[in-house]
């Protein structure tokens, strides 16, 4: 049987009715396949201590970056005239009623799902009480179905 060898890339852009075809007829090696095994060894070869602190490096310039471009947006938003949304401020702050955002309710509007239904006091249990059935009645119940337990 011949040996035809592919490179995962190339391998991948056969269908997978035309890779069965192939191994059926011919030995396919794949020369740059790697388990999982093999992909672990080689990401764990490339961490060591330089490339590590060159990693937090990156990452400390780029949370440094961020905190600024953050601190320069806050002090803009405390510069500017509208300061409804600054941090830790409602929106009752900004001087509008509920009406005033929403419109007056209309005694002639008709609500989108319906009348609301008004539960009364009494609540509503979900889960069934509890049996006031004792012990001794609720043992010769399954006496009943299953017979006496020896």
């Amino acid at each position: 049987m011949q040996t035809l060898f592919f490179t995962v890339k190339e391998w991948n852009r056969f269908s997978w009715s035309m890779q069965e075809i192939i191994c059926k007829k011919y030995d396919v090696i794949l020369t740059d396949y790697k388990t999982r095994k093999e992909k672990v060894i080689l990401l764990l070869n490339k961490i060591n201590m330089k490339n590590f602190n060159k990693g937090m490096d990156t990452f400390n310039k780029s949370l440094n970056k961020f905190s600024k471009t953050v601190d320069s947006m806050t002090a803009s938003a405390s510069k500017s005239s509208f300061t409804g949304f600054n941090q830790g401020k409602s929106m009752d702050g900004l001087g509008k009623s509920k009406n005033e955002l929403w419109g007056e309710s209309n005694a002639d509007s008709v609500s989108l799902w319906g009348n609301p239904i008004r539960l009364t006091s009494s609540s509503v249990s979900i889960w069934p009480e509890k049996s006031t059935k004792t012990e001794s009645k609720s043992r010769n119940d399954m006496e009943s179905i299953w017979g006496k337990r020896e």
